[in-house]
């Protein structure tokens, strides 16, 4: 099988920007789970929310890396040149505006409420696992701009397997991620407010920033 370079620095940095997702203090990530697990005295129901908002991620991130994969199978040849040139310059300019203004993209408040429709105390925890499937589902459907890069890659593959396995690998460390947050918050609470510190969500979009340009850079670069 022929080595593909740009696969190669796709998955590097599909795992990178999965740590980065998954600890980034926003309603894509652990922050939706803590109203759940904040007070939660059972590891096990914590342990059984967490999985199930990280299996609703990954099922997420499988079936947009097929189905981006397989729209990618329809673009004629002739074309592909151009729509991976427009696609890097465009993954560059989300880079950039991420580096000089990281919120700009990605707003919210921190003000601990939570930011999707969340379930109220009286419900059951399977009824809240299925919430928070759906949650994390959504979440990946309409992502935050850490995920540009598996977009734009999958779109230009020509590959379903490999725009899958770029998907997995974000998820992967995603899931990861959210799981070690949410096991030291259940276990120290005082993480969370520092977690929740302004200036870490600044870092954390600007690093992301950095990585898509470089990744796109790369993929000019190859062509």
């Amino acid at each position: 099988m022929q080595f593909d370079p740009i696969f190669s620095v796709a998955i590097q940095s599909s795992l990178a920007l999965g740590l980065i997702h998954g600890i980034n203090p926003c309603g894509h990530s652990w922050l939706v789970l803590t109203p759940f697990v904040v007070g939660n005295k059972s590891g096990k129901h914590v342990s059984y929310l967490t999985i199930s908002f990280i299996t609703g991620t990954i099922t997420a991130c499988l079936a947009l890396g097929a189905s981006l994969g397989a729209i990618s199978l329809l673009i004629p040849p002739d074309l592909q040149w151009y729509i991976e040139v427009s696609t890097a310059i465009l993954l560059i300019v989300l880079g950039m505006i991420l580096i000089i203004k990281p919120n700009m993209l990605h707003r919210h408040e921190h003000g601990g409420h939570c930011h999707h429709a969340c379930a109220p105390p009286s419900n059951t925890t399977k009824t809240r696992g299925l919430l928070l499937f759906g949650i994390g589902f959504v979440n990946m459907i309409i992502p935050c701009p850490t995920v540009a890069i598996m977009y734009g890659y999958a779109l230009d593959s020509g590959n379903v397997l490999n725009a899958t396995l770029v998907f997995a690998a974000y998820a992967f460390t995603t899931g990861i991620t959210i799981a070690a947050v949410i096991y030291a918050i259940y276990r120290v609470s005082e993480l969370l407010r520092t977690l929740q510190q302004s200036w870490i969500e600044t870092a954390i979009m600007r690093t992301a920033g950095l990585v898509t340009v470089v990744f796109s850079l790369v993929s000019i670069y190859q062509l």
